[in-house]
């Protein structure tokens, strides 16, 4: 039985005599802090805001130790990089939650520091810190040579905060009842997610963030994420969390809690006509029945695993011919046409052939670069610049992008992350006794191999948090895994 099953998440037991509340003099703190925000508020009312949740927020969690306020800071963090431009601040779309909460995470590791404590790192985690190093200080040496040192700066700065988001996972959720909270934070925002998303495919009405929210007869939904296929990309990140349930899992409200959850993601998928995901869905599913197979200890799931690979056939494959459960506009259809592609890409034009063209205009790029690569945040710049510019900058490739801007070193060392987490994930999948563990290895491996095909959907990914938190959620379970007492069994 998975732990959400057996651990209880309530409060800690209240030592004898403690007041119920907070307390008269953290009332009067309160008041003072409401009534200075308040006139401050007159004059500018978005600082007064702020100043309010600040001073507030520090009454409430007066008590609280650092280390405390640091796991909470990482779990509000992982949650507003999720929704990101949307918790901005009116009129500064950079001012965004996530990057505020950031912000704070850097002061209290500071104030931690100054204060004389060790930041140790825990077992497992030393490898992927030194290729996140070595990555962003090799990303600092390209800003040398690139074109623009503004945008090397610029996506230097964004892959610094999006690895510590990635490292400061495992270490804020050291245990696996603080992941049970991470992943139940994570499973609300899927919601939340998911309603945003219906509610535009019903009313048409969209975020201010999203890029179709002045195009007319826009059929698919955005939902936090700005366009289609960033969407499209979190869902299929987030489907092997979901559909290894059923399969895995021995309490009943699990298993329709992950089936629920699969059927709405796969669905989404299909209504936003990424290809690319419908691929990484593919990869998905056909992954989960390899490991099932080839592992004497998951053969006894090996039915269940065919029977959901069956309702998700039975979900794509008629609407791929507008004839399924999920109801395709014509648009999804054509647009998940892979003849269309093929098309496309014979007759250069469409999406087909701007991707092909990409694809070689970044090799040539490589090639011109010896190898060093154009310089961090630098590729969209070089693609611009270059003779028979199509008007479409973004690589739309993560790994391309990443050889471009970084040259065959930042290749290497992204390459070196990632086989350290799919290995290490697929190994503690097939090894370990933990059923949490198990549950995690899986699905993290089945989420990094559908992102072979799935980082084609994004136009960039350097600030793409689903990915960077995937890769946190791969650690954590390779930390955790190095854990395991006598029993076999993580803490």
């Amino acid at each position: 039985m998975l732990p959400w099953g057996q651990m209880s998440l309530g409060s800690a037991t209240r030592p004898s005599g403690a007041s119920g509340g907070l307390g008269l003099r953290a009332g009067i703190l309160v008041l003072v802090a409401a009534l200075a925000a308040g006139a401050l508020a007159v004059f500018a009312p978005i600082p007064g805001v702020v100043l309010a949740v600040v001073l507030v927020g520090a009454v409430l969690l007066g008590n609280t130790s650092l280390p405390a306020l640091g796991r909470i800071a990482v779990l509000v963090a992982m949650v507003a990089a999720i929704i990101g431009p949307n918790l901005a601040v009116p009129g500064a779309q950079e001012a965004f939650a996530f990057r505020f909460v950031a912000g704070l995470i850097i002061v209290g590791i500071g104030v931690w520091l100054v204060m004389g404590r060790g930041l140790p790192v825990p077992d497992g985690l030393g490898r992927p810190v030194g290729i996140a190093a070595a990555w962003v200080g090799w990303a600092l040496v390209t800003t040398l040579w690139a074109i623009s040192s503004t945008d090397a700066i610029r996506w230097t700065i964004f892959l610094f905060m999006m690895t510590g988001l990635m490292l400061a996972i495992p270490v804020a959720a050291s245990t696996k009842r603080r992941l049970a909270w991470f992943l139940g934070a994570l499973g609300v925002t899927f919601v939340l997610a998911v309603l945003v998303a219906f509610a535009e495919i019903a009313t048409g009405v969209r975020l201010p963030t999203s890029a179709l929210a002045e195009r007319v007869g826009a059929f698919a939904a955005t939902s936090f994420f700005g366009n289609q296929n960033n969407f499209a990309t979190y869902l299929a990140l987030t489907l092997p969390y979901l559909v290894v349930l059923p399969v895995i899992a021995r309490d009943v409200r699990l298993r329709l809690l992950g089936a629920a959850g699969a059927v709405v993601a796969i669905a989404l998928i299909l209504f936003s006509g990424s290809k690319a995901n419908l691929i990484a869905t593919g990869i998905i599913l056909v992954g989960m029945l390899v490991v099932m197979a080839t592992e004497p200890a998951m053969r006894r799931a090996f039915i269940a695993a065919l029977t959901v690979v069956g309702v998700a056939l039975v979900l794509i494959i008629p609407s791929l011919f507008g004839a399924g459960i999920v109801p395709l506009p014509e648009q999804a259809v054509a647009k998940l046409d892979f003849g269309t592609l093929q098309a496309q890409v014979q007759s250069g034009s469409g999406s087909g052939a701007v991707r092909t063209s990409l694809l070689g205009t970044g090799a040539d790029l490589v090639a011109q670069s010896g190898g060093a690569g154009v310089g961090a945040g630098n590729a969209e710049v070089a693609v611009r610049e270059k003779q028979g510019y199509e008007g479409v900058a973004n690589l739309h490739n993560w790994t391309l992008e990443v050889l471009v801007d970084t040259g065959v070193i930042g290749l290497v060392l992204f390459l070196a992350l990632y086989v350290y987490m799919l290995v290490g994930n697929l190994r503690i999948a097939r090894r370990t006794h933990d059923p949490w563990l198990r549950y995690m290895g899986l699905a993290g491996s089945l989420a990094l191999l559908g992102f072979i095909t799935g980082s084609l959907g994004p136009s960039t990914a350097i600030h793409f948090a689903p990915m960077w938190i995937t890769f946190g959620l791969c650690l954590t379970t390779i930390v955790l895994a190095r854990r395991v007492g006598p029993d076999g069994m993580a803490p």
